[in-house]
């Protein structure tokens, strides 16, 4: 990333070793996710009986396939557009491993719990609003810094605000279910959302405090390596609780709409 980023063709030593570094910790992680993820895809192909659920399996095995060849692209290339692809299908992917995982829950065939329809509705708008919220994080992550000031990028103040309409819907969808009340498998995420995307704000801002006044001619340090990386495991952790209340409420919705048909005679 170093000529792109910073203008120089020759980046310094201590940067080629810790990228090396770095980049091969990243490949063996990668190696590990997938071949996980081939043995998810036979085990969902042999065990799984509903056809939706065996192409999410497949899907996933596609999925990390294509965020394998987009990693080696960017890396072959030094492409800062690769470097979003590829980090929006991370998140992507890591969705997917989600949904597959909360519909072959063991308490998955036992009946989905009648869920609000407003309950619905606010999942199905918060997950769309975590997923635009990803794709403002790249940017401001791959452009807006390598450009002056964050506090001077649209991209940064779009970023800002989506925080602020994720936090609201949280708020609003666990008052409903205060109000409500409902059972455990949706209630459970619902109630962590709310402090779980505080904390993500919380770190959020910390991370700009770091980074707006960081210098790039040297190592980053412990905070400066660390707060940015916790803001994007936070944000991944969102985008896995709205996957999951988005899909039980989905799940409700339509055994709802079943109960409601009359018998075929």
């Amino acid at each position: 990333d170093w000529p792109l980023a910073y203008g120089q063709l020759n980046p310094p030593r201590w940067y080629l070793i810790e990228n090396i570094r770095t980049e091969h910790g990243h490949r063996l992680v990668a190696a590990v996710v997938a071949m996980a993820t081939i043995v998810l895809g036979l085990r969902i192909r042999r065990f799984e009986r509903r056809p939706w659920v065996r192409k999410m399996g497949a899907a996933a095995v596609g999925l990390v396939a294509l965020q394998a060849l987009a990693g080696g692209l960017r890396v072959l290339r030094l492409s800062i557009d690769l470097a979003m692809v590829h980090g929006w299908l991370a998140q992507m992917f890591f969705a997917l491993v989600v949904a597959i995982a909360t519909v072959t829950a063991p308490g998955w065939h036992q009946g989905q719990a009648a869920v609000s329809s407003r309950i619905g509705r606010i999942a199905a708008a918060a997950l769309v609003v975590v997923t635009s919220q990803l794709v403002a994080g790249l940017l401001v992550r791959h452009l807006s810094a390598n450009q002056g000031s964050l506090a001077t990028a649209g991209v940064f103040h779009l970023h800002v605000v989506l925080a602020a309409v994720i936090l609201w819907l949280t708020v609003h969808m666990k008052r409903i279910v205060g109000r409500e009340g409902r059972s455990a498998p949706i209630i459970l995420p619902i109630r962590a959302l709310p402090p779980l995307v505080s904390l993500q704000m919380g770190l959020g801002i910390a991370s700009f405090a770091i980074v707006e006044n960081m210098a790039f001619d040297r190592q980053a340090n412990f905070l400066e390596s660390w707060l940015p990386t916790m803001h994007v495991a936070a944000g991944a952790a969102i985008l896995a609780l709205c996957v999951t209340v988005a899909i039980r409420a989905f799940a409700s919705s339509t055994a709802a709409a079943k109960a409601q048909r009359p018998p075929h005679r």
